[in-house]
Order: C-alpha cells, then structure tokens, then sequence
C-alpha cells in the first residue's frame, strides 16, 4: 500500500469514529478538514507512543491496520473519544480574523519572522510537540507547539526594538522556558488553538 492509500485509509477510519461520536458530523462537506487533522494528530501519537521515525512508523501502521484490523478499530474507538475532548478545549473556531492593537500586531509579525528564519524550528517543535504529547495534549499538539514558540519570541520582543537583528533564538533557551509552561498546562483549561474554518456543533 503506497504512503497516500496509507493515509486516505487511515483517515477513512477516522472519519467513520467521528461520524459516530458527533452526529451531525460530515466526514465530506466542510467538515473534512477536521478529520485531516485528527489524522496528522494520531500519526504524532502514535509515532511518540511508539518511538518510530516516520519510514519505520509507516510499515509498521500498515502492517497493523492489515494484520490487525479489528484490534485498531478498538484502540481507534476511546482515542477518538479523547481527541475530541481535547479538541472541544483547546481549539476556538472564529468566524473572523481577530483584531489586536498594532503594537502587539507588530511584534507578532516580527516573531513569526524570526522563527521562520530559525535554524532550529523544526526541532524545537518537534521536542515540544513530543512534550506536549507527553502532557496529555494529543489535540492539535503541533499547532500548540508553534504557538506557545511564537507566543515566547513576542514575549521577549517586548523590551526591544521589534526588529529580528536585535534579538537571536536561542532554541535550548526556549525549550526550557516552554518545559515549565507546558507542565503547568494540564491544570489549564481554554484554548491554544484559533481556526478560521466552518464552526463545529459540538
């Protein structure tokens, strides 16, 4: 089975769990967007829970989804269950795309700069992701990751000039002071996530 068929399976599966647990949900509407992220979501869990690279992982969630099918569906069932509660907490859909003074506008461009310019990024979100999995955050841990990074660089951009000469990541820095905050998470509740995308009934 190729790495496409792979995933369109893997998110047919979800999308018959989270046709069953929300009613008026429509795996092929609109709605679709949000099995895709489910999807990308179980595939970092079980990547964690597993500890595979993503070649390795592929096999081996192909050979449980053929060899093991009904096993799968089992464990799908209360993953699911549990997504879905993360998701009614940690994700906030918006109809329009909020509105913040310029001066805060302006650091967050400049953030988003500079983390994109990082040489880092890409492991700096993936120790935090795996962090944030680890914490329970099963939901959209991803999109968190970049967030909580993006949300740190403003923090510190706010006694410099916002301009991203003046201030260098330091990612090992920035892990550490995320560590903290990602321990305290589950004792929040709220949102991480803002979607500008069709709003759920849930």
């Amino acid at each position: 089975m190729g790495f496409l068929s792979l995933r369109r399976r893997l998110i047919s599966l979800l999308a018959e769990e989270l046709k069953d647990s929300v009613p008026q949900f429509e795996p092929y509407s609109a709605d679709y967007q949000m099995v895709v992220y489910a999807s990308k979501d179980l595939e970092e869990w079980m990547k964690y829970k597993w500890s595979l690279n993503s070649g390795v992982f592929y096999e081996t969630l192909e050979r449980i989804i053929d060899d093991k099918n009904d096993e799968f569906h089992i464990f799908l069932k209360p993953w699911v269950s549990i997504w879905l509660e993360k998701w009614r907490e940690r994700v906030r859909l918006l109809h329009t795309k909020p509105k913040l003074p310029p001066n805060v506008m302006e650091r967050l461009k400049e953030a988003k700069r500079i983390y994109k310019k990082s040489e880092f990024k890409r492991e700096l979100k993936d120790l935090l992701t795996r962090k944030l999995i680890r914490h329970g955050e099963i939901c959209m841990a991803s999109f968190i990751a970049e967030n909580l990074i993006i949300e740190e660089i403003t923090r510190r951009l706010r006694n410099v000039k916002p301009d991203s000469n003046n201030v260098k990541l330091d990612p090992i820095d920035i892990y550490n002071s995320l560590s903290r905050r990602i321990f305290g998470l589950s004792k929040e509740k709220g949102p991480l996530v803002y979607l500008r995308i069709k709003p759920y009934m849930f």
